[in-house]
């Protein structure tokens, strides 16, 4: 799967309907291979095309429930984006994170063809949170080189520290802390958010930190979210049934 375009989605149960949202604002935008939903179900409640996956993650023992991140404002949902490299198979080279509350507006392929040999993640920088030398960055959108992480073990180092440190925000603080001089920085146009560098026309929106019925009120979520969109193999399917 070296070439392979693969974006990851996570959350509970009551982000499904985000998190379908956002998956229909990426399809309708970018041709992409396989979307894994880390979920709390067997199944998801909406239809879903064949190259989208269900995943039931919820007896995942890499996050224990007395750690003191394990319950903070995200969910443990949160904290898998610092175990894909431990949770996907060895085949999966490199993915593509997108948080729930994230509208994919235009085409984001390139983000698939970015070099990221020497870089664990790449993704945009919050300048708030910059201090000198350190780059910090917003992982709602993060290109994640599983390869690099597995090689020098990162995942392991991360994976500790979080369960043993409480952190603000922890995904995210503890990916910065530990891969400092490895992040490659991206365009924010990427994820475009209240954090991030402003932007004329953002390929991304990102409602970070903004309360789930205020942003569904935005008229880029309502744009998918009203959408009739009809998956690939579904059209395929009511051909068949019509012509057979």
């Amino acid at each position: 799967m070296d070439n392979q375009r693969i974006v990851v989605y996570s959350g509970t149960r009551n982000v499904y309907e985000q998190m379908y949202v956002s998956l229909k604002s990426l399809l309708a935008n970018t041709q992409v291979d396989m979307v894994l939903l880390f979920i709390e179900d067997d199944e998801f409640p909406y239809q879903l095309p064949e190259n989208v996956k269900p995943m039931n993650v919820s007896g995942q023992e890499i996050f224990h429930a007395d750690s003191p991140n394990y319950r903070n404002n995200w969910s443990y949902m949160e904290l898998l984006r610092c175990s894909l490299g431990v949770m996907l198979p060895e085949e999966f080279h490199k993915v593509l994170w997108l948080d729930i509350d994230t509208i994919v507006n235009e085409d984001i392929g390139e983000l698939f063809d970015i070099d990221l040999t020497d870089y664990y993640y790449a993704g945009v920088m919050e300048p708030k949170k910059c201090l000198g030398v350190f780059r910090y960055i917003n992982v709602g959108v993060v290109m994640i080189n599983l390869d690099l992480l597995r090689q020098n073990m990162k995942e392991i180092d991360i994976i500790n520290y979080l369960n043993k440190y409480p952190l603000t925000w922890p995904g995210q603080d503890a990916i910065n802390m530990h891969c400092q001089g490895y992040i490659k920085l991206l365009d924010s146009e990427f994820n475009s958010c209240g954090y991030t560098q402003p932007c004329i026309r953002p390929k991304v929106y990102h409602f970070a930190a903004t309360p789930a019925e205020q942003y569904k009120q935005n008229w880029v979520y309502k744009k998918y979210e009203q959408m009739n969109f009809k998956f690939a193999d579904a059209e395929e399917q009511a051909d068949e049934e019509e012509h057979p």
